[in-house]
């Protein structure tokens, strides 16, 4: 139920190993911090659990998919695409 912004979104942090900002993820989509914050705001809404928030040491916001999350998501993409394939 997110819409395709929102799925971008989740793509960008599937792909990161590290912790992102909101402004590296604007940077990265070529879209407006407030936009991202947004976003990630109405996902959060709709799906609790899948980003979590931190605090870095410049009291920066980072976003990121916690790694049990990214396993699951990325298992089920794996099936999916075997599915689709037969």
């Amino acid at each position: 139920n997110l819409t395709t912004n929102e799925r971008a979104i989740i793509y960008v942090l599937l792909n990161s190993d590290i912790k992102l900002s909101y402004e590296d993820i604007a940077v990265m989509m070529g879209k407006r911090k407030s936009t991202i914050r947004g976003q990630i705001n109405s996902i959060r809404q709709k799906s609790g659990s899948l980003i979590e928030e931190v605090l870095s040491e410049n009291n920066k916001k980072r976003v990121f998919i916690p790694e049990k999350t990214k396993e699951v998501l990325l298992k089920s993409r794996k099936v999916r695409n075997k599915r689709k394939k037969l």
